[in-house]
C-alpha cells in the first residue's frame, strides 16, 4: 500500500501520512479489524500487519472500586472524536481506591530501520478523581517505544524505553522522554485526539510530529537523541494508562511506514 503527504490527515476514517514522495505502508492495524469484533481486545489477539500479538495487563485488587482494563470502544463512546476508524478504538480504564494501572504491550515483527515511522492516535480526557476514595497524584498515559520485549507485569511499560510521549497528572500539555531528558511540547491539553508520528534517523537519532486533530496544528521535532542503550533497536512498543481515573483513553491507527522503493 502505497500513501503520500506533506503533513498529517485523517479521512474516511483513516489515518495516513502524507509526504511530497510515496510511502510504504508495512504495518498497520485499528480496532475495527475482523479480529477485535469477535474477540475483543485481549492478549494473544491481534490484527492487521506488521506487528505481533497483544499483551495485556493490569494492575487493581478486582474487587470494589478498584478496576483496570481493555475493550473495544463504539458508539456508545460519543467522545471517541477523531481517534475512532469505522466507529471503533481501543479502550484502556485505570481507576478506583488504589493506583490501578493498564498496560499493553506489542513487539514490531521486525525491529525498526532508520528511515522507517511509528504513527498512532491518542485521545483523552483530564487526569481526576472518579470515586471519592480515589488515591489522587502521578496519573499518567502515553506510549512507550522500547528495545525489550519485557511483558511481565504492568511496572515493564517503560523497560529499556528508547522514548516516552505522554500526559501527565499536573502538567498543562504534553511531555517526551528520551537521550536528551525531559522535554515538554506546545502542545495544551486537547480531548479532541492527537496523531503522533515518530520517525527513526538513525541508530540514536528520531524526528517526531504530534498534530492536534481538532485544528490540525503540528510540532515537529527533529534530530532528538533516544535513550536507552546506544544503538539497541526498537523492537515493541507499549500503550499505558497509570491511574487515569475518571476517564478511559483511546488509540487507534497503529501504522508503520517507510519511503517506497
Amino acid at each position: 500500500m502505497k500513501t503520500y503527504a506533506c503533513c498529517l490527515w485523517w479521512t474516511f476514517g483513516v489515518f495516513a501520512a502524507l509526504q511530497a514522495k510515496p510511502l510504504d505502508v508495512i504495518g498497520d492495524d485499528d480496532a475495527s479489524k475482523t479480529e477485535y469484533g469477535s474477540n475483543g481486545w485481549s492478549s494473544e489477539k491481534g490484527d492487521g500487519t506488521g506487528f505481533g500479538k497483544w499483551v495485556l495487563r493490569t494492575k487493581a485488587d478486582g474487587i470494589g472500586n478498584s478496576h483496570a482494563g481493555f475493550f473495544i470502544a463504539g458508539a456508545e463512546k460519543p467522545d471517541l472524536n477523531g481517534v475512532a476508524i469505522r466507529g471503533k478504538a481501543f479502550g484502556m480504564y485505570a481507576n478506583g481506591v488504589g493506583f490501578e494501572v493498564a498496560t499493553a504491550f506489542r513487539d514490531f515483527d521486525k525491529p525498526l530501520k532508520a528511515g522507517q515511522s511509528f504513527s498512532f492516535l491518542v485521545e483523552h480526557g483530564e487526569i481526576v478523581k472518579k470515586f471519592e476514595m480515589d488515591a489522587e497524584g502521578g496519573g499518567s498515559l502515553g506510549v512507550t517505544l522500547r528495545s525489550s520485549g519485557e511483558a511481565r507485569n504492568t511496572d515493564d511499560y517503560n523497560n529499556a524505553a528508547r522514548f516516552e510521549f505522554g500526559y501527565y497528572q499536573g502538567q498543562k500539555g504534553y511531555v517526551i522522554y528520551d537521550g536528551e531528558g525531559s522535554k515538554k511540547l506546545d502542545i495544551p491539553f486537547t480531548d479532541a485526539g492527537l496523531a503522533v508520528t515518530f520517525t527513526l534517523v538513525g541508530a540514536d537519532n528520531y524526528n517526531l510530529e504530534v498534530t492536534t486533530l481538532a485544528d490540525r496544528k503540528t510540532v515537529r521535532l527533529t534530530g532528538r537523541k533516544l535513550g536507552g542503550a546506544s544503538g539497541a533497536a526498537v523492537t515493541s512498543f507499549c500503550l499505558f494508562d497509570r491511574n487515569g481515573e475518571r476517564d478511559d483513553v483511546y488509540f487507534n491507527g497503529f501504522q508503520i511506514l517507510q519511503a517506497a522503493e
